[in-house]
């Protein structure tokens, strides 16, 4: 049981560094798009979309990793209990839950509006582009402190377990 117990870390912490990464990446540099030359808004969001799928899949993997890892190491479904480790790792579950919930409306609504605006025909109005990209600006931000949310909680949920 102990590799199966690897293999599904393994796919986890696989899978939320292949999301977690780019998501924070593409966080920080929307954040400071307008200050680099040679890159228009509309360049780096057509490039953060085009992971989509890669961010589904790597998505999909933590979740697999994770509730994999889960039930090998309980044989339940079970989260809470009196132990720090244990509420840490409740706190981690539901900082994900946040998370994953933060992910759908990122995806379909916030980012609505810019693919609106940029069509297979190209993009027509740099400037209503550039007044649209403050929500998604900042959701992904958010999405990205999110993401580190998650990482903190469960390492130290880890610690605390003494694994």
């Amino acid at each position: 049981m102990d590799t199966l117990l690897t293999l599904a870390l393994l796919l986890r912490d696989l899978g939320f560094l292949l999301y977690g990464g780019p998501l924070v990446a593409f966080a920080i540099l929307l954040l400071v798009v307008e200050r680099v030359p040679g890159i228009a808004p509309w360049e780096l969001v057509r490039s953060w979309r085009a992971w989509g799928p890669g961010l589904g899949l790597a998505l999909g993997a933590t979740v697999l990793g994770a509730l994999s890892a889960h039930w090998l190491r309980r044989g339940a479904f079970t989260w809470g209990g009196v132990g720090l480790g244990q509420q840490l790792e409740l706190a981690a579950w539901l900082a994900f839950l946040v998370l994953w919930l933060s992910n759908i409306k990122l995806e379909i609504w916030t980012l609505e509006p810019l693919r609106r605006l940029d069509r297979a025909g190209g993009l027509k109005d740099p400037d209503a582009y550039r007044a649209a990209l403050p929500p998604v600006r900042l959701h992904l931000a958010l999405h990205g402190v999110l993401v580190l949310i998650v990482v903190v909680l469960s390492r130290l949920a880890e610690s605390a377990a003494g694994g």
